[in-house]
């Protein structure tokens, strides 16, 4: 299974994001490192092997994950809990079952569990992150998605779900900087088609920087569609400084564009 993601991001200029972000988005992770309260990631696609009736004898794990893929997450944690309880991911995998069932207490329980167990698994650290950016304790999150970021190799997404939480704090100029450096590691953290993210309850004030952030990365990147796309959403979100639209210079040759004098004209910004 993968990360949660945190509260989702990008040497270019900049979500918010979740990351996606229609309000601050992190992502979790359940395997491998991959935007802060539930739900965690939507159920995956069940094969069709998957669908026949789950066997008594087939290990507990193995059912658990299938029970994971088909959303059937109280089921899961009973089947995780016949497996082996001495691994870090096990318990990892726990604290997302309890977390997509909103039940934060009980999936920080599970993470904690799981760091105890092996204090270097990066997805716990990540997803014990999202607990707390969901329970609006931006520092203590902080504090987790750094630990996360010390043992695994650079991951898009959890500095972009760093950058969100520092967005929570209202620290702008450290969650943009953060999500740079998401950006510089995968353009593609910040795509609009990301499944597994969370979305938070971010401020409209935070939304819309991270919109406007994501924009003006893309800007920079060259990339000019998907700047419009988190353009229109920081418009959406009530961003309407036509001064500070013509006076950044990453949007530049985007002002240029019929698409963005169209994107003035329908937000009544022209």
């Amino acid at each position: 299974m993968g990360e949660i993601p945190s509260g989702p991001l990008f040497s270019v200029k900049l979500w918010f994001a979740v990351a996606l972000l229609t309000s601050a988005t992190l992502r979790m992770s359940v395997g491998q490192v991959t935007p802060a309260p539930p739900p965690v990631s939507p159920p995956q696609k069940v094969s069709a092997p998957e669908r026949k009736t789950l066997s008594r004898e087939m290990p507990a794990q193995s059912r658990a994950d299938i029970l994971m893929a088909r959303g059937e997450y109280a089921a899961a944690i009973s089947a995780f809990q016949q497996s082996d309880l001495k691994s870090a991911l096990v318990w990892n995998s726990i604290g997302m079952a309890y977390h997509h069932l909103y039940a934060l207490d009980e999936a920080r329980k599970a993470y904690l569990h799981a760091l105890t167990i092996n204090p270097r698994f990066a997805p716990a650290a990540n997803n014990l992150a999202a607990v707390y950016y969901g329970q609006h304790d931006f520092k203590e999150a902080e504090h987790w998605y750094k630990r996360a970021l010390k043992h695994t190799s650079e991951s898009a997404v959890i500095y972009c779900n760093l950058g969100t939480a520092y967005f929570g704090e209202q620290n702008y100029k450290k969650g943009l900087k953060m999500y740079q450096k998401a950006f510089s590691i995968d353009e593609h953290v910040f795509a609009p088609d990301q499944s597994q993210t969370v979305v938070g309850s971010g401020s409209r004030e935070q939304r819309v920087a991270i919109n406007y952030y994501i924009a003006e990365t893309f800007a920079s990147a060259g990339k000019q569609e998907q700047a419009l796309f988190y353009l229109r959403k920081a418009m959406d979100e009530g961003f309407n400084d036509r001064k500070r639209l013509d006076e950044d210079k990453d949007f530049a040759t985007l002002r240029t564009t019929p698409q963005y004098q169209k994107l003035l004209n329908e937000e009544n910004l022209n």
